[in-house]
């Protein structure tokens, strides 16, 4: 009997530590003052072909304050982000490419964000940066 409570005593105590902690024991959403690199290359089309992190970029989450860098990956061509309605940082909305890098750093405002990568004379691809809170 006595071993019986004192499992149940021992559970009861690491269950009120667990829910009483004001720490979270999931992945924080944003993991603050990151570096993303978004890899350009030409597709077979010639439009652009982006990958992230060995996977798709069509959605990259970043943070607020967060370093962003497309980096062209197989050619020496001149390549353009363009964000069109608003973007995630300040100043030009439209971002030639320096070195085969184009390199933003993400503002105050949460929120969802299109914006294209196209090269020059060709159509641009669609895919958007999502900032967290």
């Amino acid at each position: 009997m006595k071993i019986l409570s004192g499992i149940a005593a021992t559970t009861l105590i690491a269950a009120a530590l667990i829910l009483g902690s004001t720490t979270s024991f999931s992945q924080d959403a944003c993991d603050r003052g990151g570096n993303h690199t978004i890899q350009v290359q030409a597709g077979e089309d010639g439009r652009p072909v982006l990958s992230y992190r060995g996977g798709s970029a069509e959605s990259v989450y970043v943070c607020r304050g967060d370093q962003v860098q497309w980096v062209l990956t197989d050619s020496d061509r001149s390549f353009f982000v363009d964000f069109f309605d608003n973007a995630p940082f300040s100043g030009a909305a439209r971002r030639g490419s320096s070195g085969g890098t184009v390199s933003v750093t993400i503002g105050d405002t949460a929120g969802s964000y299109d914006y294209g990568v196209g090269f020059a004379g060709g159509a641009p691809m669609d895919p958007r940066i999502i900032v967290d809170d």
